[in-house]
């Protein structure tokens, strides 16, 4: 089914409750272009002998819920050959000079820097506005000796950015399992080392033995409202912290929250209905 660039990680999510590992994503246009186009297929993958009829039926219950909030194409189901599927074109996405790639066997572009995010694995298939924007500020204020902390890492794919743009350790925690495993095999696909995950709620608390130079949040806004005396408490004078995931509309509620918890902006970027910010703590 095709869907807005900007809401492909929501789908993702819903297919891959009921097609795991089997879920790929292709891009057809750019996200710059607007939530309004239908710009990004989603499909998914399953042996003929499946019950495809309450496949479809679960898919599109589950996909009712995201009805008021942006537009679904309908669920198209064809019976294509095993070697045609595994010979589908999944494109790599350039972003900045890292490249996405959908696996480890794709070749990389000369001049970027590659990662391997496999498509079917939970959020950060690095569609989402909210992801450019993080690893473009990722890069520009990331450091060599830095020790970075991921809250919400999804498959990874920030953890992995940071590493690879020459922080020395990452510690990439989510709620989810699915996020844990997933960055654990993405880490390992892009060669990346120095990374470790763990599964942890950081709305309940966050138990770790170091203050990291750089905290990266590609959240929601429910999540900062819920985490961020937690998050506070772990941040030196010096730590710098990217706050994604956040709708311009909610911008001026969030960034009074960050303020009364005695954080400042520093930097902010936007794309289409977002913003990302960066943080440190008012001297």
């Amino acid at each position: 089914m095709r869907v807005p660039a900007e809401f492909v990680e929501p789908v993702v999510r819903m297919f891959s409750k009921f097609l795991t590992n089997n879920v790929y994503v292709e891009q057809l246009g750019d996200p710059e272009d607007g939530i309004e186009k239908l710009n990004t297929r989603v499909s998914g993958f399953l042996p003929k002998k499946s019950n495809t009829d309450k496949l479809e039926s679960n898919l599109k219950s589950g996909l009712s819920l995201f009805s008021g909030v942006f537009d679904l194409s309908e669920i198209l189901i064809e019976e294509i050959n095993s070697d045609v599927w595994e010979k589908q074109e999944f494109e790599p996405i350039e972003i900045n000079d890292i490249q996405i790639l959908p696996s480890k066997d794709y070749s990389l572009k000369e001049g970027y820097i590659g990662i391997v995010i496999e498509p079917s694995m939970a959020f950060g298939t690095g569609h989402h506005p909210t992801t450019k924007m993080c690893i473009s500020l990722i890069k520009k204020y990331v450091s060599n000796n830095f020790n970075v902390l991921d809250l919400g890492c999804g498959s990874g794919v920030l953890g992995i950015v940071s590493i690879k743009y020459g922080a020395k350790y990452c510690l990439s925690l989510d709620i989810e399992e699915e996020s844990i495993k997933a960055t654990n095999q993405n880490s390992i696909d892009s060669n990346v080392k120095n990374i470790e995950s763990k599964r942890m709620d950081l709305t309940q608390s966050l138990d770790i033995n170091f203050i990291p130079e750089m905290i990266i949040g590609n959240l929601n806004s429910y999540l900062f409202k819920e985490g961020i005396k937690n998050i506070e408490n772990l941040m030196g004078q010096n730590t710098i912290m990217i706050a994604s995931g956040v709708l311009i509309e909610n911008y001026k509620e969030i960034n009074k929250l960050f303020i009364d918890n005695g954080l400042l902006e520093i930097d902010k970027q936007e794309s289409g209905d977002w913003t990302a910010l960066v943080l440190q703590k008012n001297a």
